[in-house]
């Protein structure tokens, strides 16, 4: 399953020399704060997960009055574990089938369980074959997949920020 991670770097700058961070669109290029307090390149730049780790972490620098900083968030995606399923799960019964059957019959199962034609694909030979081997898993390619076996697209996971709430001061 793809995790879209957010993280956040502490760009520094001597405002004595730039009004703001001049490394906009060439962040492997940045002047960094680092994990042991010193002004690094991208590459030993310190990761933070929130606005606030990365803020408190800039004020205890020794030299945070002379510098300013400019929080620069970075998104990846990272693979992170699937979930598990009950058994009877159509998504198990799919990992079974990839894991323990050739191939074709892989390809038969996945396009069986999202409601393929797969009646062009093989000549009748195969397809009594690749039904033999799938008849295992509870599965008949010569029926209609039932509503309760259908494998339905799973939205990406996304880590936003908090979204922060304006107050009108009057």
């Amino acid at each position: 399953m793809d995790i879209l991670k957010l993280s956040y770097l502490i760009g520094v700058y001597d405002p004595a020399n730039d009004d703001t961070w001049p490394w906009h669109f060439q962040y492997e290029y940045g002047q960094y704060l680092s994990a042991k307090h010193r002004v690094c390149g991208r590459a030993r730049a310190a990761e933070f997960a929130t606005e606030k780790e990365a803020r408190d972490f800039y004020f205890l620098w020794k030299h945070a009055r002379a510098f300013k900083f400019e929080l620069i968030p970075v998104q990846y995606w990272v693979t992170g574990p699937d979930p598990v399923y009950p058994p009877e799960h159509p998504r198990s019964i799919l990992r079974a089938i990839l894991a323990h059957e050739p191939h074709p019959v892989r390809v038969t199962a996945s396009f069986w369980f999202y409601d393929q034609d797969i009646s062009t694909l093989y000549s009748g030979k195969t397809l009594k074959k690749h039904r033999e081997a799938l008849l295992k898993y509870g599965i008949d390619i010569d029926q209609p997949r039932p509503e309760h076996l259908e494998i339905k697209p799973e939205q990406p996971v996304i880590q936003e920020p908090e979204k922060r709430v304006l107050t009108l001061i009057k």
